[in-house]
């Protein structure tokens, strides 16, 4: 008997448990408030809840009203919504953009829309450069460059690699060490030439968000790339960048039971909204993006599971802060905004947990639960849950796209709830027909089952894997 105790804890440990919880709990009337909720915040109406756009904004208003309503009181100094920027889209000005070669002149979006002879990476810095040019190939340090110095030239080298090269050089032919062993070789402006002219690499370019520090562009076309290839005496660039932000909200309501601790529930509101910042299909720009897994979903049970604590003392053995963040897509800006700039100390915080993409139960008959390394108490919290109608799958890995990770990083234990990625992730076709409603209600209940079982350990004891994660990766 010891020995099968010894295999069933090993087993869980690794996270292949199928322990389950028990449904039912949650009334009718739980389900349909869950499905208004989806309807609402799925909507084409919100037009994706963008950050910084009309939608977001019902979307913020739409959950400060409904956490009124469950008698959770504003916890920021200034209301219920703490403002922080999200970047966007530089904007490029086509007259401030542009390349030339003696007397021969390419601006920026110049070409087809979906292949552009000339893209500038929004990120990179404003400059405005003459000189002379060198063509170093794909840019690999020590075999494409040499004994050729960079020193002052404006670097021009191929964006891909050829598969010989990647494969001969692997390890050295990512797209931002090459940019950068180029510039600490002197490089002053660096243009990656295209012959193919791929359809969607203007996409690609402007979601990137982290200034590298040189200007840098992309010329594309059989005729610009043959000349580019070729050193040249009378080079210029200008590159003007007029970066912009987006207004971004995190709502939090805190419900006050009287308890010396409190704990996090949290769930990120904001999607892609049309598209062009974040989708996963270059062609569906313009689309409405819904989101309604990713996540109206988690949102919907956040503001449930608001609703119901009220009803069952049995969950009362904390004090709760709900909080919406936004600005997730863009990097899990918003939770890392929250814990840097909470307005009490976060280490305060009991635990955190957050709810992501958890309106497909049905498709996986599980609930996975990450980051359960983070305290060496979730282990027995999660096991034995008792249902027979979904697994629990304990997963210890910090899963470190989503908004718990921040909280991790602090020294927070936090777990995040998810019923698993799907073909219709960051698409257009994230859309409410393909939830499953009684899904979230068991979502909802697991999640109130976790706050009472968790309420029974004083405090949990922290275990930093966020670091370990990062050296796995």
């Amino acid at each position: 008997m010891n020995r099968l105790s010894l295999l069933f804890g090993l087993f869980f440990t690794l996270g292949l448990s199928a322990q389950t919880f028990k449904c039912g709990t949650l009334s009718p009337e739980a389900r349909e408030r869950l499905k208004r909720d989806m309807e609402f915040l799925a909507s084409d109406d919100l037009q994706g809840r963008l950050p910084g756009t009309e939608g977001a904004n019902e979307a913020v208003a739409y959950i400060i009203r409904n956490f009124q309503e469950a008698g959770l009181r504003p916890f920021f100094p200034g209301g219920f919504t703490q403002q922080f920027s999200a970047p966007r889209p530089a904007h490029l000005p086509k007259q401030g953009n542009w390349i030339r070669i003696q007397d021969d002149s390419l601006f920026v979006n110049s070409g087809t829309t979906a292949a552009p002879a000339f893209v500038l990476l929004p990120y990179s810095q404003s400059s405005a450069l003459e000189g002379s040019s060198v063509y170093i190939h794909a840019g690999i340090q020590g075999v494409h460059y040499q004994g050729t110095s960079l020193l002052g030239q404006i670097v021009t080298m191929d964006w891909e690699l050829s598969p010989k090269d990647q494969k001969k050089y692997s390890g050295q032919t990512s797209l931002s060490s090459r940019i950068q062993n180029a510039k600490q070789a002197g490089a002053k402006a660096i243009i990656l030439l295209d012959r193919k002219n791929k359809k969607g690499i203007t996409q690609m370019m402007l979601r990137r968000q982290r200034d590298l520090g040189i200007p840098v562009a992309l010329v594309s076309g059989k005729r610009w790339v043959r000349k580019l290839r070729r050193a040249q005496k009378d080079v210029g660039l200008q590159i003007t960048i007029q970066e912009r932000g987006a207004e971004a909200y995190n709502v939090a309501g805190f419900l006050d039971l009287g308890q010396p601790t409190t704990i996090v529930v949290g769930a990120h509101y904001d999607h892609v909204g049309l598209g062009k910042w974040g989708s996963r299909n270059p062609d569906a720009e313009g689309q409405v993006h819904n989101g309604a897994d990713d996540n109206a979903s988690g949102t919907a049970v956040l503001m449930e599971l608001a609703r119901e604590v009220s009803l069952y003392p049995e969950v009362q053995g904390r004090n709760i802060l709900f909080v919406a963040f936004s600005a997730e897509e863009d990097g899990l800006l918003g939770s890392k905004y929250f814990v840097e700039n909470c307005p009490v100390p976060v280490h305060d915080f009991a635990y955190m947990l957050n709810i992501d993409m958890v309106g497909r139960l049905n498709r996986a008959d599980s609930l996975m639960i990450y980051a359960t390394g983070s305290a060496a108490e979730w282990a027995s919290v999660l096991r034995d849950m008792p249902c027979d109608q979904f697994g629990i799958e304990n997963i210890p890995a910090l899963f470190p796209r989503s908004d718990h990770a921040p909280f991790v990083r602090a020294g927070i234990p936090a777990i995040m709830l998810h019923t698993g990625l799907h073909e219709d992730y960051h698409g257009p076709t994230d859309d409410l027909d393909k939830i499953d409603m009684d899904g979230l209600v068991k979502v909802t209940e697991a999640a109130l089952e976790i706050l009472e079982r968790a309420q029974k350990h004083p405090r949990l004891t922290f275990i930093d894997i966020a670091q370990r994660s990062e050296r796995v990766q």
